[in-house]
């Protein structure tokens, strides 16, 4: 792996965690990483964006749900490294809770579907990891104002 690519890591990124009562809104994700699972929507956050204003977007963008009012749920640490020990992926996610919405689920082209499932039903699905995670603490209960942090690596870093 070149030094360029090396150092293009870490990369920001937002999830959207919609909910609908005890329902959450997934998505199938087309691409990597964890292509055929489902996860929040959401994505990359744009050079001179906010992240309250990536959410919305990458909400809108991949599910044609319009968001309001995103507040802060988590902050997600994402490290890969591939079978020589080098960073692979790396994400820092910032996730947002989005309550109040409008518009019918649309998937776009970056994802193989789209839907709300009840949050135990979405606990039955093939989740990506940090998902699962995040679906597991909101199971539990959160108080108003909670912020959870969490942090997954995948395979071994060489030193």
């Amino acid at each position: 792996m070149s030094q360029e690519i090396q150092s293009s890591w870490p990369r920001v990124a937002v999830g959207a965690l919609v909910m609908r009562g005890d329902e959450v809104l997934l998505v199938k994700r087309r691409y990597p990483p964890a292509p055929n699972r489902w996860s929040v929507p959401g994505g990359h956050v744009e050079a001179g964006e906010e992240l309250s204003e990536a959410v919305l977007r990458e909400l809108r963008e991949e599910t044609g749900i319009i968001g309001y009012d995103p507040s802060l749920i988590a902050l997600i640490e994402y490290i890969a490294y591939d079978e020589f020990g080098k960073v692979k992926y790396h994400y820092v996610i910032i996730d947002y809770l989005i309550r109040e919405f409008e518009g019918e689920v649309r998937p776009n082209y970056e994802v193989l579907s789209a839907g709300f499932f009840r949050l135990d039903d979405a606990l039955e699905l093939r989740l990506t990891v940090t998902t699962r995670k995040l679906l597991e603490h909101i199971r539990r209960g959160l108080k108003e104002g909670d912020v959870i942090h969490i942090l997954y690596k995948e395979g071994v870093k060489k030193t």
